[in-house]
Order: structure tokens, then sequence, then C-alpha cells
């Protein structure tokens, strides 16, 4: 699922881009949650308060606080979201390059020009680093997925084990490892308490997985054969 924030004091043009972008979504087979904000500050607030977004529309010229002021305040915090700015005048877009957008869209919005850019945005994302995105304490995370060494399962919490620190969700195993399925990071249950990245194993046996820091996790019975042929198709993939 790609999250997008639309921000535009139009409230017609706010409809009118979210209902392009989920018919967009819809013909690419990908899920959107699309948020609209009337003025720069409120999507600003929103991503201080912890939202992160693959995808921003931003209009640069409002009345509150201007599409290039919310963007330099969003870029402190975030600077993995892909920008595009939304103007009626070409002449502001060498204002725009600190907030390192990726396109620009001159109003009126040209329908099969936001079609092309939000396809190549699209095709960027697929290309570059996966994450996987989590709600916690009322707050919104992200994390690259190839920084993720493993998840284990800590009663109603899990723990996400990443090279970069750790982080807490309440969510269950059984729900994570059915959404990394579509992913191109590769994850293999090996205990009920345990989904481990493919690319972190280093030894396998009978009873252990040891990862490649030394660390050792257990292995169920009951998931031995299993592990091993995932282990074995992953291989190749993982150390190209």
């Amino acid at each position: 699922m790609l999250e997008i924030g639309v921000c535009d004091d139009d409230h017609l043009l706010l409809l009118e881009m979210e209902k392009d972008l989920l018919d967009l979504g819809y013909e690419n087979g990908v899920n959107l949650e699309i948020h609209t904000y009337a003025d720069g500050e409120e999507i600003v607030r929103a991503v201080m308060r912890g939202k992160r977004f693959d995808i921003i529309f931003m209009d640069i010229e409002m009345k509150q606080l201007s599409g290039l002021s919310a963007a330099k305040k969003i870029r402190e915090v975030d600077r993995t979201a892909q920008m595009v700015f939304v103007t009626s005048h070409e002449s502001y877009m060498k204002e725009t390059f600190l907030a390192t957008p990726i396109g620009f869209l001159v109003k009126p919005v040209n329908k099969e020009e936001f079609t092309d850019i939000f396809n190549y945005i699209l095709k960027m994302i697929g290309r570059e680093d996966q994450y996987y995105r989590f709600r916690y304490d009322r707050a919104d995370y992200k994390v690259l997925l190839k920084e993720v060494v493993y998840f284990e399962s800590k009663g109603r919490m899990t723990e996400i084990v990443c090279n970069c620190g750790r982080y807490r969700l309440y969510k269950n195993l059984e729900t994570i490892e059915e959404e990394l399925k579509g992913q191109q990071m590769r994850f293999v249950r090996i205990h009920k308490s345990y989904l481990v990245s493919f690319c972190y194993i280093a030894r396998f046996s009978a009873e252990i997985v040891e990862l490649m820091d030394g660390i050792c996790l257990p292995v169920s019975r009951s998931r031995k054969k299993e592990v091993e042929v995932n282990l074995y198709e992953a291989m190749e993939w993982c150390h190209v």
C-alpha cells in the first residue's frame, strides 16, 4: 500500500486529484491511502506527528503556509517522500530545488501529465528500497526492509530487530508474515516467535539458525523442513 498526501487550498482540485489517484491505483493494482489537506500547516503537523508519505502532491501558493515553506519543514524530518509541486506559475520551479521535488504539474492540471508522473513515481518506488510501515503509540513509522534482521513475538507485542535499532508494535507475527508476502525482501518463519530475513542467515541446522552477527535463534521441529526448502530457494536471490 502507498500513502499519498495531497495539499491544496482549492477544495475542488483536492477532490479531483483524490479521485484520479484512486482510479490510477485501481488501474495499476496498487492500494492507495490518500490524505488531503487544505493548507501547508495541516500537512506539516501531520508529518511532525509521525505521518510518513510515499508521495506528496503540494500546491505552492496557499494562504496559510506556502507549499514551498511546508515542503522545507517536511524535509527536515523526511527525506524519502517523493514530492510533486503543483503550481500556476512555472517561475517558482527554481525556488523548489532545496525541497528535492521529483516533478511539477502546472495548473490547470493536465490529466495525461498527472498520469505520467504518477506512473513514473510508481515504477521508481518499485525499483528502490522497500519499507515496512506500522503504527505504534499514535505515531507512524517505516523501516527499510533490508535493515530488518528479524521480527520477534513478545506476548501481545512484536519487536522489530534492525541494524539501526529496535522498534515495537502491537501486531502478531501471523499478520506481519502475511503483509510481507508481496515484498521483494524475503522472510522465513522459523519458530512461533521468530520471523527472520533470509539474507541475514549465515548457517542453518536442525535446531538453530545462526545470523551474520553470531546470534542463534531456535528452529521449531515442525518447521524444520519448510525452513530448509525456503532457505535453498532464497539463497541465490539473497547473494546476487
